[in-house]
């Protein structure tokens, strides 16, 4: 069990955080290279790094320097030394040659219009722009190039963002997907998609 300190401006481990730990520890094996994007708190690459499974590196980034600080602070506090936690927008702060065996990713999802952002540093973490899809176009455009030779990504998806949209953006970007997880809340279902990347015809 992590012991976690979530700061107020930094998005506390919910339920989607949950799944994409759960997909991970179910489907990353041993001795893999992982990157985790929007780490957050540090909940998720912190739970493999604590899994007992021995993996070649872990990698965690965040946009935002109090999100990065947390991460390192929860690693500390659960004696965890084997995660390199990096301030970066998406792929922008790691080296062009970096490659993955998997790369998580919790996005932003949540359709958002000028009224529904929230101030500081925790909106990056919510604000998914008018379709939730903002920062995922920018994801799937780069991700590819930082996938090693059959790499997978673990991408949580929310029915609230429009599908046929999502799937263009996967065709665009050459990924097949299948859904390894979903769970119904309220007033909205959350899975998680596993993408590999499609030979280009």
């Amino acid at each position: 069990m992590l012991e976690l300190f979530v700061p107020s401006n930094v998005y506390c481990p919910s339920d989607d955080t949950e799944m994409l730990a759960e997909a991970a520890l179910s489907c990353v094996p041993a001795n893999s290279s992982v990157l985790e994007v929007g780490t957050g708190s540090g909940a998720v690459i912190l739970a493999l790094a604590k899994s007992g499974k021995k993996f070649e590196k872990l990698v965690a980034v965040d946009v935002e320097k109090e999100a990065v600080e947390a991460a390192k602070t929860n690693a500390k506090k659960n004696r965890i030394d084997s995660v390199e936690f990096i301030c970066s927008d998406l792929f922008e702060s790691l080296p062009a040659s970096s490659r993955f065996d998997f790369i998580l990713f919790n996005p932003p999802y949540l359709p958002t219009a000028k009224l529904d952002k929230v101030a500081g540093s925790l909106n990056s973490a919510l604000d998914g722009g008018r379709d939730g899809l903002r920062v995922v176009r920018r994801f799937l455009a780069d991700a590819g190039a930082h996938l090693a030779p059959g790499g997978k990504i673990l991408l949580v998806v929310s029915s609230l963002q429009p599908k046929d949209k999502l799937q263009g953006l996967l065709a665009k970007n050459h990924f097949a997907h299948n859904s390894l997880l979903s769970k119904s809340f309220f007033f909205e279902r959350l899975e998680v998609w596993e993408l590999v990347s499609c030979p280009i015809k």
